[in-house]
Order: C-alpha cells, then structure tokens, then sequence
C-alpha cells in the first residue's frame, strides 16, 4: 500500500487534458533551434536581456525565463534586446517563416482569434499548406497552439477577473462547454479555485537528498503531482509553491518517507519511483508519450523518432520532445529516458548533466541486475 491508502499502480492512469507552450518553447531554446526564428522570444530575468531561441548566448536557468509572442511584449516587460542575436531587428527567415510568426501573434492575442482558414485568407495561403507548415515550424498543430494560448489567458483570466464567467469570456471561449472542454482541464483543479490560487487545494511535499541533486516531491491526496530535481530546496519549493499560492502546502517528511525513499531509489538508477500513484494532467497526445516513456526499461534509450512511431505519431517527433519537456513528475515519468536520433541526449528540464547521469546509474544498475554473481558462479 502507499502512503495515498491504495495499492502501487502499475501504470499511468487516464488523465485530463493540458497544455503547456512554454515547456515546447523551452526545448527550443535549450536546443537553440533556428526553426523558431521569429515564432517567440525570451527574456532572463537575471540579465534583463530578451533573445531570440537560437541565439548562441550561454544557456539560461528555467527559472528566470519568460516567454514572449513578439519583440515588443518584452521590451514592455523591461527587458533589453540582446547585441548578440538582436531581437528587435527583423531576422534572416524566408517568408513562409515569417508567416507562421505572424500568425503565432494573431493566435497569441486576447479574445476570440479568427479561424485558420480566415488567417489563411490573409496572409495569402491555402489553409492546407498553411496548417502543414505551421506544424513543421512550431511542432504542434495550428488547433493545438491556439487552444493552449487560450488556457494561457484562461489562467491569467482566472487570476484577475472577478468572476468565472468574466475569465471565460475575456479568454476567447465561445462557450462554458468549450472551456470545460478545452480549458478547464489544464488548470488541475476547479476553475473557482484555480482563481482563488488553489484556495482549499492540500498539498504535502517532502525533499530528499540525492546524487543528482535535491528532489522536492509534492503530493494531493491521490498521488505525486510534482518533482523538481536542483541544487537550492528553497527554490525548488518556492516554485512547487508559487502556481497555488493560496493552496494548503505543508511539510510532511514523515508521512511522505516511502515516498521518499522510493524517488532516492529511482535517482540512484533503480526503478521502485515507477511504483509510485501519480495525479498528473496532460493532453491525450502528452498522455500516449508519458505512457510510452515508462513501458521503456530501465538501462534502456529510445529516441524521439521511436517515441512517435510507438505511439502511431511518426512525423510527431518534435511534438514527442514537447511532450517529454511538459513532464512535471521527474523520474516517475522517464523522459530521460530519451535521446535524439543521432545518440545525443538532448534537452532535460532539470539540466543535460543530470540527464546523464540518470542513465549511466540506469545502466549500472541494469547490468547488475543481469551479471551472474559470484556466488552463483558454478562450483
């Protein structure tokens, strides 16, 4: 039994529906890919300095990125265009590039958006062609972006707005059954309390120390929901913390001490973390990858192109590594578990080195697991 009252699962249960741009966002600037020229930008907070994705700066932390639809969202947040890649001078980009920027802004604005066939019309493109290039260039579908801007306002709606009803409408949902739909879900919890900052929401949360690092593990009543791996606990649980920042979060080590104990184990390459009941929330697509990510067995790699063509998405592989990056339960779901096709490892949330060092224990652990023992040598 686990410290939730109901036996270990032994896979991932059916869950809601979320998006999350900006964890695709921030692959494409670990990955510093040009293919997003002009489609966002961000800023650092600890420099000030807002850039474009491929610019060849040192790497920033997640923690003190912010993303931004267009030059001028950034500057008016008060952050300075980079000398380095300039940002606010127009970029080297063909012109269906600069298309697909343009309508990323008109998707990104507050309200009800035109539909793509309309955008189409205007930009001077049939809406077959502009929807296959679009889902080239930002790695999901025109549909899919638009709908995670929209719970993008939905949450600052929520916010800020004195009703449901208010956030709602100033989100640019048409109607409640499409919010409760499309929206709603991605939010994790009732949107009234969502506004309220997760009033009423009780999450536990523990820490423990590992070779990777500190783990901050929180948990709701049915399961983990979230794990953070990094040097600094304080800011970890500031962070877990900062989404509900009206939600009832206590510490509870000893309650969560399996808990714990399994996610230590699971830093440390062996797999008991798999075991434990998780409360996570993600697309049907983000749910296929999560699943398919934790059928791969420890001491293994699959790249992304395999990830896609498992899930019967084989041109999806930039929406498998949107996937992996939207993942908030390190460990329980393996995406480090995932390379690129060339063997490299690619982007990790919780940095590259980690990333590494995750798989060579996998891997040392497997193959212990596998090798005769001594004593088990023939007499």
């Amino acid at each position: 039994m686990s410290e939730f009252g109901t036996p270990f699962p032994r896979g991932v249960r059916k869950l809601l529906s979320m998006q999350t741009l900006d964890e695709a966002r921030w692959i494409a600037v670990q990955n510093r890919d040009e293919t997003s020229l002009g489609v966002f930008f961000y800023g650092v907070a600890s420099t000030g300095i807002y850039c474009r994705p491929g610019c060849g700066a040192r790497r920033p932390l997640r923690r003190n990125v912010t993303f931004f639809a267009t030059p001028e969202d950034a500057a008016a947040a008060g952050f300075r265009a980079c000398k380095r890649c300039r940002p606010d001078q127009e970029g080297a980009t063909d012109e269906m590039m600069a298309v697909v920027a343009q309508v990323c802004r008109t998707m990104g604005q507050p309200g009800r958006a035109p539909s793509l066939k309309e955008i189409a019309r205007d930009v001077g493109y049939s809406e077959r062609h502009l929807r296959r290039r679009f889902q080239e260039v930002v790695g999901v579908s025109p549909a899919t972006y638009a709908r995670a801007q929209r719970s993008a306002h939905a949450r600052e709606a929520l916010r800020s707005s004195a009703t449901v009803t208010e956030a709602v409408l100033d989100a640019g949902y048409g109607s409640f059954r499409a919010f409760y739909d499309h929206g709603a879900s991605t939010i994790g919890m009732s949107p009234d309390r969502f506004r309220r900052g997760g009033l009423g929401e009780k999450i536990r949360y523990t820490s423990v120390q590992t070779p990777r690092g500190v783990v901050v593990i929180a948990c709701t009543a049915r399961g983990v929901c979230d794990v953070r791996i990094g040097r600094d606990e304080d800011e970890l649980i500031s962070e877990m913390r900062a989404l509900f920042p009206r939600a009832i979060v206590q510490r509870d080590d000893e309650g969560l001490l399996r808990v714990a104990e399994a996610v230590a184990a699971g830093a440390d390459g062996h797999q008991t973390a798999a075991q434990l009941p998780l409360d996570v929330q993600g697309t049907v697509f983000q749910i296929r990858v999560w699943e398919a990510l934790r059928r791969i067995p420890s001491g293994e790699t699959r790249s992304y192109a395999q990830i896609a063509q498992e899930i019967g998405a084989p041109s999806s592989i930039r929406a498998v590594a949107s996937a992996c990056a939207a993942n908030r339960t390190a460990l329980l779901i393996p995406c480090h578990r995932v390379r690129r096709s060339d063997g490299s490892l690619g982007g990790y949330r919780w940095g590259v080195e980690t990333k590494a060092a995750l798989l060579r224990a996998e891997a040392r652990v497997a193959q212990s697991e596998v090798s005769p023992s001594e004593d088990a040598s023939p007499q």
